[in-house]
């Protein structure tokens, strides 16, 4: 199977000067830092204007502007962090081309009125082309590039946005504008996605990616040759944490993640996971960056959680079990809800236990999964209540 690398560049508006030194010896481009999520095999670099995203695991960036809504006209508005998990696409193509429509066909079924905008139009002479042409740039002992396409498409969807009486926020449909750049290297796919709301769409978008990309996003985009594995890492472990447990969280996460010393490690640093011994059974840590600074955990899992899986999954139920507790962060603790459901992808069921916190204008989900012919779920269910037991900001 292919692994396929989202990297989230979203954003809105404004640019800074200024030059910093990058991590890896070389010179951060002008006007740019380095956003990059701990781990990976390639590094990203944004306007200094964008804020950093890389603390949820995955590498990304937004813009915080003036939302231009006609209910939200004085209030501020994030652009939406935006990533896709390899669970809801089969990342098996052979090509860019066949890559493209597996994520066209789930943009098809996820998105109302998911629309391409051809690259050039078709005449009589020549078809539709549906992309253009760039490149990304490879750092290594093979230094050089590997084709890259680029592709661009609106679709309507579901964000948080201020309601009438600019009291709460709510969920409302806005039409957003994408320019999404695939490539494949060494049987990987690379996928930067720049996104805005459809008026604010071209404030930025050269920033993003250009007719000539130098100093832009993309053109500042390196892949790397290789990739740290977080069993190579030191991870810190607090002292009060039981002997039986191991740390599964790079030190750079805001967050200690712990797991049973019966569990296995996921092997990269992207999303702390791990795998129980049955070999299927699982828990990964996610963060997501809200349409809104003040969201709760009720509005998250309502106006997102709900409305993605009911489009995603074959079948999905909710049980009537949702257990509040609190997650430890340092002598405060936050408030946090599980929910338990169960959901299919085509023949195979599985069952969920999944703990929403908002913490720091974050939102933190902890996924536990397990397929439903296994039984695993009941079997490690007091192992993922150990993680959460464990689970503190730092």
């Amino acid at each position: 199977m292919r692994i396929t690398k989202y990297i989230a560049a979203l954003l809105l508006l404004a640019l800074i000067g200024g030059m910093l030194v990058a991590c890896d010896g070389g010179e951060v481009p002008t006007g740019m830092h380095d956003v990059t999520a701990p781990g990976e095999d390639y590094v990203l670099y944004v306007p200094m204007s964008w804020i950093s995203n890389s603390r949820s695991g995955v590498s990304g960036a937004y813009y915080t502007t003036t939302d231009r809504s006609e209910v939200g006209s004085d209030l501020a508005n994030h652009a939406k962090y935006w990533s896709i998990t390899a669970d809801k696409v089969e990342d098996s193509a052979e090509s860019i081309d066949a890559y493209w429509e597996k994520l066209s066909a789930y943009y098809t079924s996820t998105w109302s009125d998911f629309k391409v905008i051809p690259h050039k139009e078709a005449t009589e002479d020549k078809p539709e082309q549906l992309y253009r042409a760039t490149a990304l740039d490879i750092y290594g002992q093979d230094a050089g590039v590997c084709a890259a396409q680029v592709y661009t498409f609106t679709a309507t969807v579901k964000e948080f946005a201020p309601t009438e009486d600019r009291e709460s926020q709510g969920a409302m449909q806005f039409v957003r504008k994408y320019c999404q750049v695939i490539a494949m290297y060494q049987g990987e796919f690379f996928v930067l996605t720049y996104s805005a709301r459809e008026e604010d769409y071209d404030t930025f978008i050269e920033s993003f990616i250009a007719d000539l990309p130098d100093e832009t996003v993309v053109g500042e985009f390196v892949i790397k040759q290789e990739k740290a594995s977080i069993k190579q890492a030191k991870l810190f472990k607090d002292p009060d944490t039981s002997d039986h447990m191991l740390p599964a969280s790079t030190n750079e996460m805001p967050y200690r993640f712990y797991i049973p010393d019966t569990w296995t490690l996921g092997q990269t640093t992207e999303y702390p996971s791990a795998t129980a011994p049955d070999g299927s059974t699982n828990v990964t840590v996610t963060i997501y960056v809200p349409s809104n600074d003040y969201i709760s955990v009720d509005k998250y899992w309502e106006g997102y959680c709900l409305p993605e899986y009911e489009a995603v999954f074959d079948s999905f139920e909710l049980s009537g079990e949702v257990t509040e507790g609190t997650i430890g962060v340092e002598k405060e603790t936050k408030n946090a809800k599980t929910y338990t459901f169960r959901a299919s992808v085509g023949s195979q069921s599985y069952r969920y236990a999944q703990t929403v916190i908002v913490h720091a204008s974050l939102v933190y989900v902890i996924t536990y999964t397990a397929k439903e012919a296994d039984g695993g779920f009941d079997q490690y269910m007091n192992d993922y209540l150990a993680m959460l037991a464990q689970f503190t900001f730092r």
